[in-house]
């Protein structure tokens, strides 16, 4: 068995000092994509979040239930021209009511 070269100071150094990261390149994930959609002041109908995100209507459905276990006040309304299914909307984020105002906020 083979002995471990021993480190001198200068790579000891070198080794130490995390690399810098610049600013996080992620792109926009499909969750906070839903919530815009989601969000827009007309909402947005299963087919239409379906089509933009490349899910099943059942993949989309189930994120919308994940967003209200998150607490996103998710509603749902009927179209106003009578044509099927129903258009879901975002009023508020987590932890807001309606009028933007946090519940910690309004309690006290």
């Amino acid at each position: 068995m083979a002995k471990k070269p021993i480190t001198t100071s200068d790579s000891t150094e070198a080794a130490s000092t995390p690399p810098t990261l610049g600013p996080a390149t992620r792109p926009e994930s499909k969750k906070a994509r839903l919530i815009d959609m989601l969000r827009q002041p007309g909402g947005s109908t299963i087919a239409a979040i379906s089509a933009a995100l490349g899910w099943q209507a059942h993949t989309t459905r189930a994120a919308i239930t994940g967003l209200r276990k998150a607490g996103h006040a998710v509603e749902t309304a009927k179209p106003v021209d009578g044509s099927s299914g129903l258009i879901y909307r975002v009023a508020s984020k987590p932890g807001e009511q309606a009028d933007g105002v946090t519940r910690a906020e309004a309690a006290q």
